[in-house]
């Protein structure tokens, strides 16, 4: 077993067209346009209602760092500086050397690969820099374009999961994605 590297400081990455960085308070307006925008969350929870939740949504990404629970990254257009979106480890499995993935994207930023762009320095952070040996997402299976996400960049479905998560008054089934470090995820 190679165990998972934490990194001592936050990563800072870059793409061609992003900046990936820590959340900031500098983003509450973008958690909050995002997290309660019901078509932004339509496969992934119930929309915040109230800008104080957003508090807590920021609080716990920055806390998840600190305390080496999560990783996750605001995602910003390099050639504006505005907020775009999320995307990181949500959680860690120190001991299996796996990690799950998360992302949101701001409806206005939606159709541009933004997301794929920046899954891909992700994934290679994760497995290059992190010696992740798995991350793996859950989607609902009417979320097809995260599907089609996933499956460009190399997951496998694994699973479906029956009734596995509750939001928005009902119950969803899940379908379990994974991705394995080959050694090739070099961005």
């Amino acid at each position: 077993m190679v165990p998972i590297v934490w990194p001592e400081k936050f990563p800072i990455l870059e793409t061609h067209r992003l900046l990936l960085r820590q959340v900031s308070a500098a983003d509450e307006q973008g958690l909050f346009q995002s997290y309660s925008d019901p078509v932004v969350m339509k496969y992934l929870s119930t929309p915040l209602d109230n800008r104080d939740a957003v508090q807590g949504v920021l609080e716990d990404y920055i806390q998840g760092f600190a305390e080496g629970n999560s990783l996750i990254w605001t995602i910003s257009v390099k050639q504006t500086r505005m907020f775009a979106g999320t995307a990181g480890f949500e959680e860690f499995s120190f001991l299996d050397g796996k990690a799950d993935l998360g992302f949101t994207l701001l409806r206005s930023h939606q159709g541009n690969g933004y997301m794929t762009e920046a899954l891909l320095k992700i994934l290679s952070f994760g497995f290059n820099a992190m010696n992740i040996n798995r991350i793996q997402a859950t989607v609902v299976p009417e979320n097809t374009s995260s599907i089609k996400l996933l499956e460009r960049l190399g997951f496998s479905k694994e699973g479906h999961m029956k009734k596995s998560v509750f939001f928005n008054g009902n119950y969803h089934d899940e379908l379990i994605f994974a991705l394995l470090n080959s050694g090739k995820h070099r961005v």
